[in-house]
């Protein structure tokens, strides 16, 4: 006796030819509309550009084809196929040789060539705020772009006095120094540095970074200070990867200044270091005082971040003579909005009451914005913001590192 079929198994294979059936009819349908549509009868579509799009009358150059820095309006510079050289970048005007730093004399097109923006004429060195306004509220230029070109700089000139950005404070106003450190690992967080920053704030690199020197050319060339962190000993050292030239307590002063002249020997144009990290390498004055020497040697300043609790760099520093600043607020520590802003607020208070004062930051993305809206205010306020060779140089000349030292409770 036959059985009856299935509901089940009729309802599947049923399914299974509607959906092939559809499947086939799509898709004639589809090749027809294919072969024998008319791309007229398409809908209207339409192209969003996700960035601002570069107007049709300034065409976006390669930076390696020869006659670039022509173009965008660059003085004349010497010219090689393929690359840009050292030589061909516009820097500050300071030629780096065998013998003494010579400022290099500009020629009657570097006098008069510069970049037009918005009506105004911006030299390689500049920014477009130096210009903007009236000379009399301008900022200074840089320190070789200040002096006439013409002038020499003194055989015996250090690299302190040669790389620091020009700075006057006849009234003896308070002052107040930034350093953002750990640039070179991001390149977007350290271009915005250079770019969105005041010049008077001065950045520190990573002796790691890649292109070093070409960001450090860039930095300078935006009018920045520039300063080499150094890593040093920290207590859990064994527990990180150490950086191959740290600076060691275990190991000989002449290794310690190998280590630090292979880092240094990356990049010119600096005007000091600063460490990164090293809270027990700071607590060893046998093992630091070498190092603030070389340093007074080489003609560098020594910069503290301010997370060293017990440190003796400030004792190191006078014994030797070093131009040394330490930072009396690491400003975020604590990357969050409103311990930046009360870190600030600290600054402004030791400024009013010591003269002077100097923070330390990283490149935080909130760093960056709550600094570019605090910065502007402190005009008002009766303070002017210092790069951080004014901030050393201060200290040397008028006993601060002593009065810094001292133990706050008596």
């Amino acid at each position: 006796m036959k059985r009856d079929p299935s509901p089940f198994r009729c309802g599947f294979v049923h399914s299974l030819l509607g959906a092939f059936s559809l499947t086939v009819a799509l898709g004639a349908a589809g090749s027809a509309v294919h072969v024998l549509g008319s791309p007229d009868a398409a809908s209207p579509s339409m192209r969003v550009a996700l960035f601002e799009e570069a107007p049709n009358d300034a065409p976006q150059l390669n930076p390696r084809l020869p006659g670039y820095e022509q173009a965008v309006g660059f003085a004349d510079l010497p010219a090689s196929a393929g690359t840009v050289s050292d030589a061909q970048q516009p820097d500050l005007g300071v030629e780096y040789n065998a013998g003494a730093p010579v400022r290099a004399a500009a020629s009657p097109q570097t006098a008069t060539r510069g970049i037009r923006i918005n009506g105004k004429t911006v030299m390689p060195g500049q920014t477009f705020s130096q210009v903007a306004g009236d000379d009399s509220n301008a900022p200074a230029l840089s320190a070789v772009n200040a002096a006439p070109p013409e002038t020499v700089v003194a055989a015996d000139a250090t690299p302190l006095m040669r790389n620091a950005r020009a700075f006057a404070n006849p009234e003896g106003k308070p002052t107040v120094s930034l350093i953002v450190g750990g640039l070179g690992i991001n390149r977007s967080r350290t271009m915005a540095a250079i770019n969105e920053l005041p010049p008077e704030v001065t950045l520190a690199f990573a002796p790691t970074a890649e292109n070093l020197r070409s960001m450090v050319r860039d930095a300078r060339r935006a009018g920045h200070e520039v300063l080499i962190e150094v890593p040093m000993e920290p207590y859990d050292y064994g527990r990180q990867r150490p950086h191959p030239q740290v600076m060691q307590v275990g190991v000989s002063a002449d290794t310690n200044k190998q280590r630090l002249s292979r880092m240094l020997a990356r990049t010119p144009g600096y005007v000091g270091v600063m460490n990164y990290q090293g809270d027990k390498f700071a607590t060893e004055p046998d093992a630091f005082r070498p190092i603030l020497s070389d340093l007074k040697e080489k003609g560098l300043a020594f910069f503290e971040d301010g997370s060293l609790v017990r440190s003796q760099f400030s004792s190191g520093a006078r014994e030797t003579g070093v131009a040394y600043g330490k930072a009396s607020a690491w400003i975020d520590s604590r990357p969050g909005a409103d311990e930046i802003s009360q870190q600030l607020l600290l600054l402004e208070t030791t400024a009013r009451e010591q003269g002077a004062a100097l923070g330390t930051g990283m490149s935080f993305p909130v760093t960056l914005d709550i600094l570019k809206d605090w910065i502007p205010t402190l005009e008002d306020k009766g303070i002017l913001l210092a790069p951080a060779s004014y901030h050393a140089t201060r200290s040397r000349t008028s006993g601060q590192v002593r009065q810094a030292s001292l133990n706050p409770q008596g």
